[in-house]
C-alpha cells in the first residue's frame, strides 16, 4: 500500500478583543493515517499571538507556557477538561479524518501538461 501523509486541520477560532488586546483558540487533526492510533488532536490557547496553554492527545493533557497558562494547565488537567479534551481526539478528528482522506483520495483527476513556447 502506498505511503501518504496528509494534514488536516479545523479551525475553530474565538478572537476577543479588548482594549487592544487579542485571545484566540485553535483545535486542529494531524493524521498520516485514517486509525485512530494514527491521528493526534491539538488544542491550543493564544494570547496577543502567544501560545499560552496547549493540549496534545498524544501527552493527554494540558501543558502551559507562560505563567497564567501553567496555572490554567493545573487547574484543566485536575477537573473535567482534560477528559473532554481527550475524548475529542475520536468525537472530532476521527469522522473528519475518514471524510476527508476518501474525499482527498476518490475525487483526483489525470494531471495533464500544457507546454507554450
Amino acid at each position: 500500500m502506498a505511503s501518504f501523509f496528509l494534514r488536516f486541520s479545523l479551525f475553530f477560532i474565538t478572537v476577543c478583543t479588548a482594549d487592544g488586546f487579542l485571545n484566540y483558540r485553535v483545535s486542529s487533526c494531524e493524521f498520516n493515517s485514517t486509525e485512530l492510533n494514527g491521528i493526534e488532536y491539538i488544542y491550543s490557547l493564544y494570547y496577543n499571538k502567544l501560545e499560552i496553554v496547549t493540549f496534545r492527545s498524544s501527552v493527554g493533557k494540558f501543558v502551559g507556557y507562560t505563567a497564567i497558562g501553567e496555572k490554567n494547565a493545573e487547574k484543566w488537567n485536575n477537573g473535567p477538561e482534560v477528559v473532554q479534551r481527550r475524548a475529542r481526539k475520536e468525537t472530532y478528528c476521527l469522522n473528519n479524518v475518514r471524510i476527508d482522506t476518501e474525499s482527498a483520495l476518490t475525487k483526483s483527476v489525470e494531471p495533464t501538461v500544457r507546454l507554450h513556447s
